[in-house]
């Protein structure tokens, strides 16, 4: 005979971590529903088997370690075909395996306790833990508060289940502001020329002439300073975002000092099998004391929720750029973007891929080599171990101009440009959010114009700090 079902809260496992879900009483209803009750009644009936008493199987500690649990675990599985009417044995499994960090197997177990007994406390305690760490934080939230609602809650639960639920609430909003220091030397300071000399045509004929000693590469140390500030807002429905950067760099001549500033606003709304993004922003950077550029952009993002490691989405984004004291090059740019990014290693490791086409619009029908059309590929990788952070991003971008540049370069042939970079970053955490930063970028610029190629390394060592 099967074992009497025990009180609703005497196997609450207790794990209370972390947080994240939604809908958790409508995942009960539709097929998934129809299918566990037909496992429950009609099978269990043509095995003619009954669950034995479960007590031997659940550990001697409350709470207990997470090697008491593995060590459990296959035991208990081994019982599933005579238990499949026990919502006291679906609240086990599913303990055991939230325990061992089977999250979405716990899930399954622990809906069907539910199905069998919506009422049963441990599993309940459980459930919501097991919605929020996979990453459904709204739906855990609801059925933690219905935990709280309960008259038959047992008063030692209840300030546990009370901070569970003050911090998982506090996951709604999130703040991270960060500061970074770093010292460094560059190869080419001001972005000039490689070339010492330029080719010119006049009449026709090429004439080489030496470039200006003080529009040659200038090269020497820096100092950065960047402060970094993340704000988000999550509610059941969508998620806003917002990040704002500052970034400073001095060196030993202003001509060659630079200061940026960038802003961008996101507004989601993810559903159960894919995501919109909208995003806006603007990035302004000064170069030697006076405004070089201005950019405001907006974009449009769907992304699919796959069951696999690989999330693939698609964008199209619209930029427009305006150059201070030139505005003969001020253009308007639109771009199509496929994404997709990767987690491995338990989300320790990240990949992420993106490859778009573009077309900038020029807004002045004076402006050298008209419009201009490309495409362009970045590949970013981040692995993460303890303490260390290693990142790495490679980009690669070409375009060219649908007219010729200038009647001076090359006899006026269209402009052609491939841009190539290559970031890689170390950090090494120490303290409560404290890192040292290590960096070293390098670009090169490749053309068919002698103007427009250039080249620079630069290395750099800092500290970050979190707040």
């Amino acid at each position: 005979m099967p074992a009497a079902p025990p009180k609703p809260w005497k196997y609450a496992s207790f794990v209370l971590m972390r947080v994240p879900a939604p809908w958790w009483r409508r995942r009960w209803q539709g097929c998934r529903a129809s299918v566990a009750l037909l496992l429950t009644t009609a099978l269990p009936a043509a095995l003619g088997q009954g669950c034995p008493d479960l007590q031997p199987y659940y550990p001697a500690s409350n709470p207990a370690p997470q090697e008491a649990w593995q060590s459990r675990l296959p035991q208990i599985e081994a019982l599933l075909e005579s238990c499949l009417q026990s919502a006291e044995y679906f609240a086990l499994l599913g303990a055991a395996r939230l325990n061992s960090g089977q999250v979405a197997a716990a899930v399954e177990a622990l809906e069907r306790a539910l199905l069998l007994q919506p009422s049963h406390g441990a599993a309940q305690i459980d459930y919501a833990e097991a919605l929020y760490l996979s990453g459904q934080l709204f739906p855990a939230l609801e059925l933690n508060q219905t935990l709280l609602g309960r008259d038959d809650l047992p008063a030692p639960l209840r300030p546990v289940i009370e901070a569970r639920q003050q911090f998982w609430r506090g996951q709604t909003r999130r703040r991270q502001l960060s500061l970074e220091a770093t010292a460094g030397y560059d190869s080419n300071l001001n972005n000039a020329p490689t070339r010492g000399d330029l080719t010119l045509t006049f009449g026709g004929t090429p004439v080489t002439l030496s470039v200006d000693p003080q529009f040659r590469p200038v090269e020497g140390s820096f100092g950065n300073l960047r402060a970094a500030g993340q704000w988000q807002w999550l509610t059941p429905d969508h998620q806003h975002d917002l990040m704002a950067t500052v970034r400073s760099r001095y060196t030993g001549s202003g001509a060659t000092a630079l200061s940026q500033g960038q802003w961008r606003y996101g507004f989601s709304r993810p559903s159960r099998d894919k995501v919109w993004t909208a995003n806006l922003g603007s990035n302004h950077m000064n170069f030697g004391g006076k405004a070089l550029y201005s950019v405001g952009e907006g974009l449009l993002t769907l992304g699919w929720n796959t069951p696999g490691r690989c999330q693939p989405a698609l964008g199209g984004g619209l930029q427009t750029l305006h150059y201070h004291g030139q505005r003969v090059m001020d253009g308007l740019e639109a771009s199509l973007t496929a994404s997709l990014g990767c987690r491995f290693a338990s989300g320790r490791q990240q990949l992420r891929l993106d490859l778009g086409g573009l077309h900038n619009r020029a807004r002045s029908a004076d402006r050298p080599g008209g419009d201009r059309s490309g495409w362009n590929l970045r590949l970013g990788w981040q692995y993460e171990s303890g303490r260390h952070l290693w990142s790495a991003l490679y980009s690669h971008a070409s375009v060219r101009d649908q007219r010729g540049y200038s009647p001076l370069l090359a006899n006026d042939a269209n402009r052609r440009l491939g841009n190539r970079v290559l970031l890689l970053r170390y950090q090494w955490g120490f303290g409560e959010s404290a890192a040292v930063v290590l960096g070293l970028t390098h670009q090169a610029q490749s053309s068919n114009l002698q103007p427009f190629q250039n080249r620079g390394t630069a290395t750099e060592v800092g500290l970050l700090l979190n707040f």
